[in-house]
């Protein structure tokens, strides 16, 4: 606020969190202005969130407390306050319901948010009706957000977002599926905004101020975000432990929670409304002490649950209550009788202090009054202080009277301010105490400056985001507060400061950005002076112009919203349009409305409205700003260039200077200390009232001005302190009486005391010859001189009452003056400056503009044709010098006559005394004058009239020359109908160069863009879907080959248990050698075989569904293959049929279904006929193990080489549109590439237009702009500084005597080619690197130059040859001619060159654009390479995934069927033969070869998703089979039977127990074969201990534990593809987001600024005059046709 850093040493973040500090503060500061609370409705609120937080500490969920009908009643009482009741119990429609409503709230309130911003940013101050509903209804829901709504909104949307299928609110809802996304979407977004919401209402909706009338008022606290946390932590409890299994530690953390809420209330200061903070507390305490009896309950109540604990419940509560705030009130005793500096903590001395106020305010109160007398007697023990320093003393004296006076209430707060003091002096950067003393400076001892003070120690002491926000909003009620009194007062209602001074501001921002505008002009026309002018950097010179011109246009407009009637700022601006910009027509209009302006103000100074008149927007006031801070009291931050005017110092002079600089020493002393005692007491009687004072200027001399003083209702940067400093123009009202009329009055400051002279005005000094030194100590001898010394009578004490009346009549005598004081010693620099300026040679503004015109290149070709005018001049300007010579041997007599005596009228202005000092300021005039004198003085006013009328009437022969000139040129040039015509085409151009229409390349270029986005926003999409419908083909393809040989597993599991079946019916397989009676082994049996049945009949209908989904996506049709398959007859005869495979399978699940219920017996049969029993299972035993086994492999096969098939197709797709897309990539950027260049070419194209223009014409348009910076911009002062210190004039010589026309003329012409000479050569030394002033002072001689070379002197006439002085020949005529001819055609073909060096200078663009153009495209091309990589790697693990899957489904097979094929060569006593293959050695083969593959897939590398299979294939394959879990299907693992197979062969894995149970089907088969073969041997070796019993052990457990692997790394193949399908979709999503942002940043800018500069480039070509359009004929063809006006349509 006080020492606010420069804008640039803020970094780009520390300005984006100032902006959101001041916009969130700003709007919290309204909100809390319009909130809408009582303190009933506060209590009300406090109340139902005490009914909400309650219901959490006896929650149903919590089983161990009471359950008793009375709670019961008491609970659905407090349901009904709250939301978690009504989500559990309603069910989800409910939930979605009110998260959907809180969902709407949060995007209505979001809006609110959005229309509150725009509202207060574009009617700042202005607030309308629908802003005050806005934010009250903004400031209420940020008030229910604090106090009942953070429960209900939080649990509806983490209810949401936590999905749980047990839960009772999401009964019915599918979980994070379909449109459940939606809702969670919805419901985080939700979330979001509600969790800003609270922590910025939580954070800054508060109230510091303890006067402030807000019900929630309090000192800063964390209370308040702990209260938020709980109000957060409850419902996310409920909703996660919805069953309540951690009920217990969930009471047990509440009561903590709210125990330690209790304890930072205790150790924090009270609430000012004393009624709601102990609403609060009673409602803290009931909380704590509710949860405090669950905890008991939980753990200390062991027995059956009763009633007892309710009781103490209720009981307990106001017993509670009432011992907390005992605890309170001890606390606040114990601190009252503490002195001050004895406390240890902030806090303690906050709640002191509070606590006090509380009593004073209360004090009419016996028992306040008489602990107000005790604090205050205890104070006065203590305090060391003098009574001055502190009240307590007066106060104590003043205890002894009754009555209470308002004078009385302000020292107990006084005695608060001292209290402060001492405590600062302990804790002297704590934040909160400054703050609070700021609150009672303001509002007790209405102290508003010694209140912002002390905000600005606290900005200074790094205040917390609370205490950060507080100041500014009570900053903000401070400047409200100075806004509504200063509209209150009744002076100066017409002048609003506030809007002078902001205005005064921009306008200063106005004049920068002209001055930037004009100074690139200059460096423009400059760079295009040189020989080979830089064609980049015209451009960016053109872009900067345009831009200055737009930005200037910008604060032009503001500046007339502001102030429409501002003189100077039209002045200004017209001409900057007039003259630079060359928008004639505009800049004429605001020129005329200045001048109506002005006129309107002279003809209104006479009206009623003098404040405004005289401090309003055209008064000639000069405006001071200096700072009130208290670290930089009255430094100067801004002052108007009124500065220069009235004291002569440059604004550069005073800002950041003390504003005592312009003060007469004895008051600049003392000024400081005048504006600290009003900082401090408030207490001013200067503060709005015009005064008269004496300033004083840069040359020590005294200026009777007015002053009006007003302090800034603006605290944006601290206390500013504006005065309105308006100077005494002679014969003003101010110093008139009625009978001292028109009087030129004169000033004196003296000290009575020392008689020294302190300060005089400058008239004193021309008038009566006493310098500003000898009074300022200039000289050795200065303290002799004193007032008695000229005038001692104004000092005589018997004179004091007639200065102070009627006036003295004495005498001034200064004819001593320079003999006693001034002899021996020369003038100060200023006294030799104002003598300067006395007799500095100036010619007349007439002669001056006029000698301008003379270096104008239209008015040297009219001096070339007009001779006589040259005379004119000449003699003109001899009579000037010699009227100026006369003026100053006039003014130097005049100086040495002024010291003599002079008869004076004085009078006493003013008089202060500062300590023993008495300082008087006379104002004086002189009341006798010679007739002389006074003849002389009524001349000078008709004589320098007489002059001007001469200049008048030279200026108007002038203007009709130029007429002339301009006539005779117009028409030899052009007819009055094709100027008409002419003159309409370039104004048609002009207008069309004007206009902001998008270029046709810029369309051609969008359209390209947006078509490429198209393009590869589709690609994308395309492979996005492509790479979907490849995960799920590959899904497909998965599945379809696990079903597929998962079939045959099934298959072969059929047939074993239809073969035991069978030999169980023929006693061949006998039951109680493996542990089962015969029923129970035909059970288990038939229960195998029905669920295999089972199984079988769902594969296959899977299996189905996956060839037809392959068949549908093969290109050919696919004929269905048939099956000879054997059918055993009623006779015994075996026929055989051709099947398809589905309906030979089918009759096998149906036979095999049948078996399960035949009995045993049926087994055995007649022998003569075949029952269905034998029926079925030969066609289960036949077909199974041979045709259809066969037949199911193939179709395997048939699955896994298609799908193989399919990654080579994907292949080729993804190449396909890899190449589109790079081939879209290429083909655009050969479009845009040509297009970009032809658009700088086109830029180029026009540049050569400035070429046309003659140099002579840059030069002219060079100089005006170096005129306006003269005219308008640069500081007068500093001007005439360096005239004064650089350019003096030249002494006057003798004037030459008198000599022909003839030698006149000749005299000139030589001088003008000599110059014409000298310049050229001097251009040709230069060169191109001659600096751009040095060629446009080439171009733009001076005034002195030209007078010099038009009087020409005597000694250059002698020196002329007589060919020239008497006449030129005929020759010389014409040499002169030819030399002319072949001047100017060789300043033809330069200026042809420079053009064409501007058409043809190379664009050093086109490898930029080049390389930018393919890095672009570089990376699209590069994201589909990468894409593609991404893509093979992807199909290659897909690869490696079908093989790896087809092993490991064959795995189970081929033992399987090794083992039942050697049951089946043992019960059949016949190889089992198929295609001369026998079928138990070929598994066996099978076994060994896909082990082999097996775990050589397995050295390939897999994705991370396979490591959970890939670790438990290791585990079983290596590892102790039997200590892992693998439960399948039906199979349960059982590690005591797993560890007993084989005496404990499968601890050692599965690889040992695959070639374990190979090599016993060998030596089972071996076996058998030495056996004789019969029944007895055939049972004996089924049933044998060692065989049997360990392939069938080793089958049980190897079967399940390959399905359970085979099973998870199917489990990884669907976490492998949902992982790749989540990238896919995430770099869609960043493909997507990246084109967009480099459209939105890259392209986009790129796309403006391409066409910026094509319209900046157009807009340069305003900058060429219409008249120098119309004049050169080759430059307006080049507007009105040609390639320029193609170029620009």
């Amino acid at each position: 606020m006080n020492n606010r850093r420069v804008f640039y040493d803020e970094s780009i973040w520390e300005r984006f969190e100032n902006r959101i500090k001041t916009w969130t503060y700003g709007l919290t500061h309204e909100l809390l202005q319009n909130q809408v609370c009582s303190p009933f409705l506060f209590k009300f609120l406090i109340l139902i969130e005490l009914i909400q937080l309650l219901y959490y500490s006896i929650h149903p969920n919590l089983e161990f407390l009471f359950q008793t009908v009375w709670l019961d009643y008491f609970r659905n009482a407090l349901q009904y306050f709250q939301i978690n009741y009504i989500i559990f119990n309603g069910g989800v429609n409910v939930l979605l319901i009110v998260m959907y409503i809180a969902f709407g709230v949060q995007i209505l309130m979001l809006q609110l948010l959005i229309i509150i911003t725009f509202k207060l940013t574009s009617n700042k101050r202005k607030p309308s009706t629908f802003l005050t509903y806005c934010l009250k209804i903004f400031s209420l829901y940020g008030l229910l957000l604090n106090t009942i709504l953070t429960i209900p909104i939080f649990n509806a949307f983490i209810a949401t977002i936590y999905c749980n299928s047990k839960a009772p609110f999401s009964d019915g809802l599918e979980c994070y599926a379909g449109l459940h996304f939606l809702h969670i979407s919805l419901a985080i977004i939700g979330l979001i905004l509600f969790l800003i919401n609270v922590l910025y209402f939580g954070l800054l909706y508060a109230e510091l101020n303890p006067s402030s009338p807000i019900p929630f008022a309090s000192p800063q606290s964390k209370t308040p975000l702990v209260r938020q946390l709980i109000k957060i932590i409850l419902p996310l409890y409920v909703t996660l432990d919805f069953d309540g299994e951690i009920s217990k530690v969930y009471i047990s953390l509440l009561a903590a929670f709210y125990l330690l809420l209790l304890v930072q209330r205790y150790r924090s200061p009270p609430y000012y409304n004393k009624s709601v903070y102990g609403f609060i507390v009673v409602q803290e305490v009931i909380l704590f002490w509710a949860s405090l009896v669950g905890v008991i309950t939980a753990f200390l109540d062991l027995d059956t649950v009763d009633d007892i604990g309710l009781f103490y419940m209720i009981l307990g509560m106001p017993l509670m209550s009432l011992v907390y705030f005992q605890l309170l009130t001890f606390r606040q005793q114990q601190l009252l009788k503490t002195p001050i500096k004895s406390f240890k903590k902030e806090t303690d001395i906050e709640i002191y202090i509070n606590h006090l106020m509380d009593l004073i305010e209360n004090r009419e109160i016996l028992q306040s009054r008489i602990i107000l007398e005790g604090v205050l007697k205890l104070h006065l023990k203590n305090c060391g202080k003098p009574s001055e320093n502190c009240v307590c003393q007066q106060l104590v004296s003043d205890n002894l009277k009754d009555e209470e006076t308002p004078q009385k209430l302000k020292r107990w707060y006084q005695l608060i301010k001292s209290i402060i003091s001492d405590a600062l002096d302990r804790y002297p950067k704590c934040p909160r105490l400054h703050l609070l003393n700021s609150y009672i400076h303001h509002e007790k001892l209405k102290n508003k400056f010694k209140a912002l003070f002390e905000l600005m120690i606290t900005e200074e002491n790094k205040p917390n985001l609370h205490e950060e926000f507080s100041i500014y909003r009570y900053k903000n009620l401070i400047e409200e507060e100075m806004i509504e009194n200063d509209m209150r007062t009744s002076e100066n209602k017409g002048v609003d400061v506030n809007i002078i001074v902001v205005f005064q501001n921009k306008f200063v921002n106005f004049l920068s950005s002209i001055e930037k505008s004009v100074t690139l002009h200059m460096e423009f026309w400059r760079e295009l002076l040189e020989e080979n002018p830089d064609i980049q950097k015209l451009q960016s010179l053109g872009s900067k112009i345009t831009n200055t011109v737009e930005s200037t246009s910008d604060f032009y407009k503001k500046l007339q919203e502001m102030n429409q009637n501002h003189i100077k700022c039209l002045q200004v601006y017209g001409n900057f349009l007039k003259d630079i910009v060359n928008d004639d027509v505009e800049g004429q209009r605001i020129l005329e409305k200045a001048e109506y302006i002005q006129k309107s103000t002279a003809v209104n100074k006479l009206g009623l409205d003098q404040e405004r008149q005289k401090y309003g927007e055209n008064a000639n006031t000069c405006i001071i700003t200096c700072s009130g801070n208290y670290n930089n009291i009255g430094v100067v931050t801004n002052v108007n260039n009124e500065i220069t005017r009235i004291l002569g110092f440059s604004k550069s002079d005073i800002i950041g200077q003390n504003v005592n600089r312009i003060m007469p020493k004895v008051y600049a002393d003392q000024h400081d200390q005048f504006m600290k005692n009003y900082l401090e007491t408030s207490d001013s009687k200067v503060i709005g009232q015009e005064r008269i004072l004496l300033a004083q200027n840069k040359n020590n001399y005294l200026v009777p001005c007015t002053l009006m003083i007003k302090v800034l209702p603006n605290l944006d940067e601290g206390i500013q302190i504006v005065g309105f400093l308006k100077d005494i123009e002679p014969g003003s009202s101010y110093l008139r009486s009625e009978q001292d009329i028109d009087q030129d009055w004169h000033f004196i400051i003296i000290n009575v005391n020392s008689q020294a002279i302190l300060g005089i005005t400058q008239s004193c000094y021309t008038r009566y010859g006493i310098p500003a030194s000898l009074v300022y100590g200039n000289s050795t001898n200065t303290n002799e001189f004193t007032i008695d010394a000229i005038a001692p009578e104004l000092v005589d004490i018997k004179n004091q009452d007639d200065l102070k009346s009627q006036g003295l009549v004495t005498t001034i005598d200064t004819s001593q003056l320079q003999q006693n004081f001034l002899l021996g010693r020369g003038e100060s620099d200023e006294e030799m400056s104002l003598e300067e300026e006395e007799n500095i040679y100036e010619p007349p503004q007439q002669v001056s503009q006029m000698q301008s015109k003379i270096g104008d290149s239209n008015l040297g070709q009219m001096l070339n044709q007009n001779h006589q005018y040259k005379e004119t001049a000449v003699d003109l300007s001899q009579q000037v010098q010699n009227s100026k010579l006369e003026e100053a041997k006039s003014k130097k007599l005049q100086k040495q006559q002024r010291f003599k005596k002079y008869k004076i009228k004085a009078f006493i202005q003013d008089e202060t005394e500062f300590g023993d000092q008495k300082i008087q300021i006379i104002r004086f005039y002189e009341v006798d004058e010679n007739e002389e004198i006074k003849q002389q003085r009524s001349m000078e006013p008709a004589a320098e009239e007489a002059q001007q009328n001469q200049m008048k009437t030279v200026m108007k022969d002038e203007q009709q020359v130029q007429e002339d000139v301009n006539a005779s040129e117009g028409e030899s040039n052009l007819s009055g109908g094709s100027v008409n015509d002419d003159m309409r085409q370039l104004k048609d151009f002009k207008a069309l160069i004007s206009e902001k229409t998008e270029p046709k390349y810029i369309r051609i270029l969008k359209r390209t863009v947006w078509f490429i986005m198209l393009i590869l926003i589709i690609l994308s999409a395309l492979i996005l879907g492509y790479r979907m419908t490849q995960s799920q083909d590959v899904q497909e393809g998965a599945d379809a080959i696990y079903l597929a040989y998962l079939r045959h597993n099934i298959m072969a599991d059929v047939n074993f248990y239809a073969r035991l079946l069978q030999m169980l019916g023929n006693s061949t397989y006998i039951a109680e050698n493996h542990g089962y009676t015969s029923t129970s082994a035909d059970t288990f049996i038939k229960a195998n075989l029905s669920y295999l049945v089972d199984t079988l009949k769902v594969v296959q209908f899977d299996v189905i569904k996956a060839r037809i989904k392959m068949e549908a996506r093969m290109t050919g049709t696919s004929n269905l293959e048939t099956y000879q398959v054997k059918f055993l007859l009623t006779s015994g005869e075996v026929k055989i049929y051709d099947n398809i495979f589905n309906d030979a399978l089918f009759q096998i699940i149906t036979s095999a279904s049948s078996l399960r219920n035949s009995s045993a017996a049926s087994f055995n049969g007649s022998v003569t006929t075949v029952d269905n029993t034998q029926k079925n299972f030969y066609y289960v035993m036949t077909n199974g193990l041979f045709v259809l086994r066969k037949g199911s492999e193939n179709i395997a096969q048939r699955f896994f080489d298609f799908y193989s098939d399919e990654i080579n197709n994907y292949q080729v797709t993804f190449f396909v549109i890899m190449g589109v897309g790079i081939f879209c990539l290429v083909v655009s950027a050969m479009i845009l590439i040509p297009i970009v260049f032809q658009v700088h070419k086109t830029n180029n194209m026009v540049m050569s237009l400035f070429g046309i223009i003659p140099i002579q014409e840059i030069k002219e348009l060079a100089a005006k702009c170096e005129n306006y910076m003269q005219e308008f911009l640069e500081d007068k002062n500093e001007k005439k500084e360096i005239i004064d210190k650089d350019d003096k004039p030249p002494q006057p010589s003798v004037q030459p005597p008198e000599v022909d026309k003839t030698q006149n003329k000749d005299v000139f012409e030589m001088n003008n080619e000599e110059e014409d000479k000298s310049d050229k050569k001097k251009q040709q030394q230069n060169g191109s690197n001659g600096s751009g002033q040095n060629v446009l002072q080439t171009g733009q001689p001076n005034s002195n130059a030209i007078h010099t070379s038009i009087t020409a002197k005597p000694t250059e006439n002698k020196a002329t040859p007589s060919a020239f002085t008497q006449g030129a020949t005929k020759n010389d005529q014409k040499q002169q001619q030819q030399q002319e001819q072949d001047k100017k055609e060789n300043e033809e073909e330069i200026e042809n060159l420079r053009s064409q060096k501007l058409l043809n200078s190379k664009d050093n663009n086109k490898s930029v654009v080049i390389v930018q153009f393919l890095i672009f495209a570089l990376i699209f091309i590069a994201y589909f390479i990468l894409d593609i990589n991404l893509e093979l790697i992807f199909l290659e693990n897909v690869q490696k995934v079908y093989d790896h899957l087809q092993f490991s489904s064959q795995r189970p097979i081929s033992i399987k069927y090794n083992v039942y094929f050697t049951f089946e060569e043992v019960v059949t006593n016949q190889t089992q033969l198929e295609d001369s293959l026998d079928m138990r050695t070929e598994f066996q083969s099978r076994l060994y070869d896909n082990e082999r593959n097996l775990f050589q897939s397995l050295t390939l590398s897999f994705p991370s998703q396979f490591d959970s299979y890939l670790s438990k294939f290791q585990a079983f394959t290596y590892n102790n089979l039997c200590t892992n879990d693998f439960n399948i299907n039906n199979f349960t693992t059982n590690q005591a039977g797993c560890a007993a197979v084989d005496s404990g062969l499968l601890t050692s894995g599965l690889k040992t127990a695959f070639v374990s149970v190979a090599l016993s089907t060998n030596d089972m088969i071996s076996y058998w074969k030495n056996t004789q073969r019969t029944r007895t041997d055939l049972i004996s070796t089924i049933n044998n201990q060692t065989y049997h019993n360990k392939l069938h052990g080793l089958l049980y457990y190897i079967s399940p534990a390959c399905d359970y692997l085979t099973d998870q790394f199917m489990s990884g193949i669907a976490d492998f593809l949902s992982y790749n399908n989540s990238i896919e979709q995430m770099k869609f999503s960043i493909y997507l987001v990246l084109m967009f942002a480099a459209f939105i940043f890259c392209w986009t800018p790129y796309l403006n600024n391409l066409s910026k500069q094509i319209w900046r480039t157009k807009g340069m070509l305003n900058m060429i005059p219409m008249d120098i359009i119309q004049k050169y004929p080759n430059l307006k063809q080049q507007f009105i046709g040609g390639e320029i006006l193609q170029a620009v349509k």
